[in-house]
């Protein structure tokens, strides 16, 4: 095949076009394409974490004005709402595009949201700053759409087991797993809300990747 003398060199990978190609020739991102998709990422991940922190306060403040007690000593805010959860999945799924999404609870009833990738959250051994234990509930996403606990989240559990009250891990609406520190070998998997599917059970060893 001969050269398209008269053409001009690719955009993004330099490469001379030949007979009828397009320009730019290759599916690679520009520098500037690049720079764009992660400005637009940080916008999204800073709605979606607005979104969640919005939707607890809601409720937080629902609970206080129906009670005369303090922040601090409110019971179980929004951390078993299914309403709170279907906001944590939809930024996860619909603000962000297929992100895990991260919320703790800390023990003064502070909301803490962080975003990762498509398929982990840091947790773990980096706790959110600021953060004052116990942890009343850890909830984050598997945006692929299936709740269990990967190895990465039973080491979070068995790290923090005498530190943390509660988690789920959400995977669609209604679809969702439940762990507590009375049972800390275990998570509740649940289907259509109410419906327990299975249960997903562990011994120490298997939190290893």
């Amino acid at each position: 095949m001969g050269k398209n003398w008269s053409a001009d060199e690719c955009t993004k990978c330099g490469n001379l076009i030949y007979y009828g190609g397009k320009n730019p020739c290759c599916d690679e991102p520009s520098e500037e394409e690049m720079l764009h998709h992660l400005e637009e990422l940080d916008r999204k991940r800073e709605r979606a974490e607005l979104y969640i922190l919005n939707a607890y306060n809601e409720i937080l403040e629902q609970q206080l004005s129906s009670c005369a007690g303090s922040k601090e000593n409110l019971i179980d805010v929004a951390m078993h709402d299914l309403d709170f959860h279907a906001a944590i999945w939809e930024a996860s799924t619909e603000i962000l595009p297929a992100l895990e999404v991260q919320v703790v609870i800390d023990g003064k009833n502070n909301c803490f949201v962080t975003t990762g990738s498509s398929g982990y959250v840091e947790f773990g051994m980096k706790p959110p700053v600021g953060m004052t234990l116990p942890i009343r509930c850890w909830i984050h996403t598997h945006p692929f759409g299936s709740a269990y606990f990967s190895g990465t989240d039973i080491r979070t559990v068995s790290i923090w087991e005498t530190n943390m009250e509660c988690a789920y891990v959400l995977g669609g609406e209604g679809h969702y797993g439940y762990w507590n520190q009375t049972n800390p070998k275990q998570l509740e998997i649940y289907r259509n809300k109410d419906d327990v599917e299975r249960i997903q059970t562990w011994k120490k060893g298997d939190e290893e990747e």
